[in-house]
């Protein structure tokens, strides 16, 4: 659809789906923006895929609708899906998902036997997630206070 300059906002009658995915996009690119200001890096495609593969996985639980890789059929974060839906093999980014979205991924993960989730190892004698205990659990190692040239 063209738009003329003088088309008033009678041409975006009816596009109210189109503001609620601005509206989206801007929470979203904010998230994204506040974790990685605070240390998160998101998984290369190359992890994803083989966290894919690891329990033929076709949902992805993770940081935000922008990054969500389109080879996993459904993709979302706690209550919010971006497509799909909530049920299939799901592959889990933990450091992306708030405390709130931990625990209700928690509640859901006692109910399903086929996910796998990626976080960071746990540092002394930390308490063990539930979710350590069943399913399959692929850990790394990331020290956010090293400058990246320091990481090599």
């Amino acid at each position: 659809m063209e738009l003329s300059e003088e088309a008033g906002p009678e041409c975006w009658e009816g596009h109210e789906h189109l503001q609620a995915l601005i509206t989206t996009i801007r929470k979203e690119t904010k998230r994204t923006e506040e974790l990685e200001g605070a240390g998160y890096r998101s998984p290369t495609r190359a992890v994803l895929r083989a966290l894919q593969q690891i329990n033929s996985a076709t949902r992805i639980e993770e940081e935000a609708a922008m990054s969500a890789p389109p080879f996993f059929q459904p993709a979302g974060r706690g209550d919010l899906l971006f497509w799909g839906g909530k049920n299939g093999p799901t592959a889990v980014i933990w450091e992306s998902l708030s405390e709130q979205e931990n625990e209700s991924w928690l509640e859901k993960a006692n109910t399903m036997h086929d996910w796998v989730v990626w976080c960071k190892s746990k540092k002394g004698a930390e308490e063990i997630r539930s979710f350590e205990l069943s399913g399959k659990e692929i850990f790394f190692d990331y020290d956010e206070t090293k400058p990246k040239e320091e990481k090599n």
